[in-house]
This record gives structure tokens, sequence and C-alpha cells, in this order.
């Protein structure tokens, strides 16, 4: 009997730790699931990670569709733009619309250049009290009148408080004293700085760059100057094809970078001067790409020795050269690249915590489109990741025809959800937010 129970005792124990042992392994094993989130967990944390950086999949996804606009006259024009945003005109009969800035007291600044023939017929024009449930403005003024090129504003506090407006036109850098609410210059101009007036000496044809950009970037003022020909030697005591950096005063100017045939726009992003350039017209429809740099201080962009066709750099055999000090293939590839003639000019960054998901940590380039309507490249808005990769966002400037509806100019941020675009070749603004739920 005693043997017996014996026995039955030493099973029951076997019993129990076999028992003990299988939980023990269930334990490790489901801790070890644990640690390695399931799928459905991981689709959800990246769901959860999308929507704090507004970056969901959904959201990046560019759908374009066709929306109708109506203007003044009556004319109607189809824009193709994301599904989520919708697209109004607010102002017409701008003129050669150029880049806008947005003043210290929330007016729009935009300058008119009327025409590309340096008339002196020019002017700014100011844009107050914008209403977005009907897409107007409650007032626009003439700030200034009379001027030659003018092509870009900028404002500026310097170290005393005092507010500058900065204008740039062909010939010349001039500030005015700045007050909120001026509807006229509170003081006389202050030239800045002066510019080659004029096509550079020998050169060919009839193509010179005659409008200048600016950039604030704490105390540094960068300014874009464009080449005074298609093709030629530039005289190296004459500013041309550069981007300088200067003192708010215009002092201490030096060249930053060099070579950027036109830089027509450029902005510091994320401590990164970025600047478009378009190219050279005389080596066909389908060369040079246009492109875009982030710009290095003391670096040399090619022009006019080199040329870049989808990421890779050219010789420019096209002429002899005479003063040519660099090799093409040190030449630094381009941030970004566009079809040749597309004309990439202004651009927005997009970088606002409560930016729309579709321009979060975006560029939105104007590719003003290529000046012989017949080659048909730009007349887009183009969205440029950080790390340079394009998507069409709006497009339906020219027609299938060829007939042109607008040339983009420049994109500027209006809040987190909404931009405005200026049009130079109809004369036209156009208003482009989030659609309302």
């Amino acid at each position: 009997m005693k043997k017996t129970l014996s026995v039955v005792l030493l099973v029951a124990i076997a019993i129990i730790i076999v028992i003990i042992f299988k939980t023990d392994t269930v334990e490790v094993i489901n801790n070890t699931e644990d640690t390695s989130p399931s799928s459905s967990q991981t689709e959800t944390e990246t769901s959860e990670q999308a929507v704090t950086t507004g970056l969901s999949k959904e959201d990046t996804t560019l759908t374009l569709t066709p929306q109708t606009v109506t203007f003044a006259s009556g004319d109607t024009a189809t824009l193709r733009l994301p599904e989520q945003f919708e697209i109004s005109v607010v102002a017409e009969n701008l003129g050669k619309a150029r880049f806008m800035t947005m003043s210290p007291d929330n007016r729009l600044f935009v300058p008119d250049m009327v025409d590309y023939n340096l008339s002196r017929e020019g002017r700014v024009l100011i844009f107050e009290n914008f209403n977005e449930e009907t897409a107007t403005f409650e007032t626009q003024t003439t700030y200034l009148d009379n001027l030659r090129g003018p092509n870009n504003v900028e404002f500026y506090t310097d170290a005393q408080g005092n507010d500058w407006l900065y204008l740039t036109l062909t010939e010349h850098l001039v500030r005015y004293p700045y007050r909120a609410g001026d509807t006229e210059p509170s003081g006389e101009p202050e030239i800045i700085y002066s510019f080659p007036n004029e096509q550079t000496e020998g050169a060919e044809g009839v193509v010179w760059h005659i409008t200048r950009t600016i950039h604030f970037h704490n105390d540094t003022l960068y300014v874009s100057i464009g080449s005074g020909c298609n093709s030629c030697e530039e005289n190296p005591n004459e500013d041309r094809a550069v981007i300088l950096a200067m003192d708010p005063d215009g002092e201490n100017a030096r060249t930053f970078a060099e070579g950027i045939k036109n830089g027509v726009g450029i902005a510091v992003v994320n401590g990164t001067l970025y600047a478009t350039d378009n190219g050279t017209d005389h080596l066909g429809d389908d060369a040079p790409s246009d492109l875009m740099f982030a710009v290095t201080e003391n670096t040399h962009y090619g022009w006019p020795y080199c040329y870049e066709v989808n990421g890779t750099k050219y010789e420019d055999n096209s002429q002899p050269w005479i003063r040519k000090n660099i090799d093409c293939e040190n030449v630094p590839i381009a941030f970004t690249s566009f079809d040749p003639h597309s004309a990439p000019l202004g651009f927005e960054y997009f970088d606002h915590p409560d930016t729309h998901g579709t321009l979060k940590n975006f560029f939105l380039v104007a590719l003003q489109g290529s000046w012989n309507p017949e080659i048909g490249t730009g007349y887009q808005l183009v969205r440029v990741s950080e790390e340079g990769e394009k998507e069409v966002f709006m497009d339906g400037f020219i027609t299938t025809e060829g007939e042109r509806i607008g040339r983009p100019v420049d994109v500027l941020e209006y809040t987190p959800h909404s931009f405005f675009v200026t049009d130079d070749f109809n004369g036209r603004m156009y208003f482009v937010s989030t659609r309302k739920l």
C-alpha cells in the first residue's frame, strides 16, 4: 500500500512539474511576441505617426481633378489640382504680376512689371483685408508707380527697430522707410546697390535678364542677378549670373555663388539657400534641363561653360571659350531638375505644423512655361520633396491646343491650408485652399 502511494505521489509531482514548465514556456513565448508588434499593431502605429506628422499615405498621394475657374470677362478655364483643394481667381488686370510678399502689418505687396520692354510704367500694388469665404480683397492700392522693372519686394527691421521696404528694379536695389498702414512711401528712396543696366557688350541676340530677386535671412541680404546674355562670357567686373550676399545697407557685398544663369527664385530653407535657374535657349528644345540648386558659398554652378540634362553635366562646346577655368565634371548636380525651357521661378516651402499633408515639408515651385508655347513645357506648379523628387501639383495653364491660360510666377503661403499664385501672362492672382468639410 505504501509503495502504491509513493508511486502515485511521484506521478503527481511529475505532472505538476510538466504543467509549470509548459506555463513558463508559454509565458516566455508570449513575452517575445509582445516585444515584436504584430502587423496590425505596426499598421496602427504607422498610421498614428502619419497623423502626427500630417503625412499619411492618403494625404500625400496627388490625384489631380479638373476644376473650372471663371474670370471677370465671363470666360472660363479648366485647371487641374489635387482633389483636396479648390481654386479661385482673387484679382485680375494686374499686368505682369511678379513676386508676392506679406508686409509686417499683414498686407500683400505685389509688383507689376507691366511689360518686358523696360517701360517706366511698372508699379507696386497693395492688397488688404482678404476674405477667404468670398475669395476677395477689400481694397487694392497703388503704393508706387512709374517704375522700371519692379520684380520683388522684401521687408526688413533693423537693429534700431526701423522697418524698411526693399524693392528690386532693373537698375537699382532701393529701400524706403516703412510704417504700418502706409499707402505710399513715407520717405525718399535710398539706393542700396546698382546693377548692370544693359545687355552684355558683344552678346548675340537680344536676350538679357532684367529682373533681380532679393531675400533676407537673419541679417544677410541675398541678391540674385541674371546674365546679360543667353550664352557668353561676362565681363568679370560686372555682377552677372551671380548671387550676392551683403549687409542690409548694401555694404560688404560679396559673390556668394556664380555660374547661375538666371536664378529668379531664391530663399533660405532650413539653413540652405535654394535657387531656381533658367537654362540657355541655344541647345534645342530638349536641352538643357531647367534647375533648382541647393547653393553653397564660393561655388561655380557651370554657366556658360556647362549644362545639365537629367542629372548629368555636359560641356557646352557651341563656341570657343577664352576664360574657362572650371571642369564640368566638378560642377555640382542640381538639387532637382525640370523639363527644358519650363522656366522655374518662385517657390514656397511649407513647414507649418498644421500644414495639409499634401504640402507639409514640400516645396511648391512655379513653372512659368516655355517662352515658345509650341514647346509646351512648364505651365505648372510642381511639388518637390526634400529629396528632390517631383510631382505635378497643378496644371492646365496651357491647353492641348497650345492656348496659354496663364504663366505662373510665384507661390506664397497664406495659411497652413492655403496659398496665393501670381500669373504674369494674363495678370491674375489665384487663391488655392483646402476644401471646406
